[in-house]
């Protein structure tokens, strides 16, 4: 499969006041990840794009304001076409607290970056990550030190985990310029209108968005009208199941909760930040090839994926159109709905091949008579009028 590379910079500052003028209220990290065939391609096309749209200057979301959205469009069209995927972590820092170790630093640099970090070095094979530089030489060392005491095992290299200034590195301005570009969504800097521009960007090439602490408390507030609400609450409970799911699984997940966990980031990803629309199995299929599990078909997505997620408590709707994180009551029916025109046709064949035995064998032959079919028997007696 080749080497997988990961080039990653951020947006917003480690200021936890977000009250300071000039504080960030979020704090995003973009990694760009780029397979070892298509890398010197990615540089080439990535540096014409800079002489284009930069001149001389570097790629950098910070050089275009809120006003430029046309020209960020055009810019995020042409970085879309690179061969690359999208990977974010977004942190909200009003949510974390305030007096402990994250309040420095160095100590918010690691920690918020290595929610990244482990995503990616636990995903990727053989993976080789550029971060841009912060601060010294001296912090550089930790950093590295940091990550390698993490992750490493007997091929990290040199070359697995390094630090570079955006400067001399292209792609690494590419990160930032995506970085910015979420940033911007985020922090409101943008309509609704450009919002969804920049969404129908992204959607293609973002593989997750890790969103920190766990967001089932929304940051929009709960609307006011009694229906909204409940809608609301469908949703924000659906997201909290899925990241009691994620608390559970921990950092060593066996395969089959690795492939969970793939189709799990992507429905949130989906819901969250793309759209309300139904995933497809095909998109499923397509996600769950880039993240290293090729050649699944709709049967292991749904045994080992989509049952075993709802065995272990995530809500998960689905119709003919495929699977979403529920957003409102209608989503919820439309489960039911299909779980209805599924459940009770097959349970009336089954009732009909007992009655046919029964009568049959004037009720010496009951096809559910044994304990293994106690629970269909349950269900019947339920479905009898008389």
């Amino acid at each position: 499969m080749g080497r997988t590379f990961a080039f990653v910079d951020e947006s917003g500052n480690h200021d936890l006041d977000t009250s300071k003028p000039g504080s960030s209220g979020f704090f995003v990290i973009c990694s760009i990840i780029i397979t070892e065939n298509d890398l010197s391609g990615a540089y080439e096309l990535a540096e014409t794009l800079r002489l284009q749209h930069f001149q001389t200057g570097e790629i950098k979301s910070s050089k275009l304001k809120a006003k430029d959205s046309d020209r960020r469009r055009k810019i995020l069209v042409d970085l879309a076409g690179l061969p690359l995927k999208l990977y974010f972590t977004v942190v909200d820092k009003s949510r974390l607290y305030k007096d402990g170790g994250m309040q420095f630093k160095q100590s918010f640099i690691k920690s918020v970056n290595n929610l990244l970090y482990e995503r990616l070095f636990n995903h990727c094979p053989d993976l080789h990550m550029t971060v841009d530089e912060h601060g010294g030489a001296e912090f550089q060392e930790s950093l590295r030190a940091y990550v390698a005491a993490r992750y490493s095992d007997d091929l990290f290299g040199d070359s697995a985990f390094q630090t570079k200034s955006s400067r001399s590195d292209v792609l690494i301005q590419v990160a930032d310029f995506f970085a910015g570009t979420v940033a911007h969504i985020y922090e409101g800097k943008a309509s609704n209108d450009v919002v969804e521009v920049y969404k129908n960007i992204l959607r293609k090439k973002t593989l997750g968005l890790l969103e920190w602490p766990p967001r089932y408390q929304s940051f929009i507030p709960p609307p006011m009208s009694e229906s909204a609400y409940a809608d609301y609450r469908v949703h924000q409970q659906a997201l909290k199941q899925a990241d009691q799911f994620l608390a559970k699984i921990g950092k060593h997940p066996d395969e089959d909760e690795r492939l969970q966990l793939c189709i799990l980031d992507y429905l949130r990803f989906r819901s969250e930040f793309v759209s309300d629309e139904y995933v497809s199995t095909e998109d499923i299929i397509a996600h769950l090839k880039d993240k290293g599990f090729p050649g699944l078909g709709d049967q292991k997505i749904r045994s080992s994926g989509i049952a075993k997620l709802r065995d272990s408590e995530v809500i998960i709707a689905s119709a003919t159109k495929g699977y979403k994180i529920p957003r409102t009551r209608a989503d919820i029916n439309d489960f039911l709905e299909l779980a209805g025109s599924q459940i009770l046709p097959l349970l009336d064949r089954v009732k009909t091949a007992r009655d046919v035995y029964k009568l049959s064998s004037l009720g010496e032959y009951d096809i559910l008579a044994e304990d293994q079919f106690a629970q269909l028997r349950k269900l019947l007696l339920s479905l009898e009028t008389l």
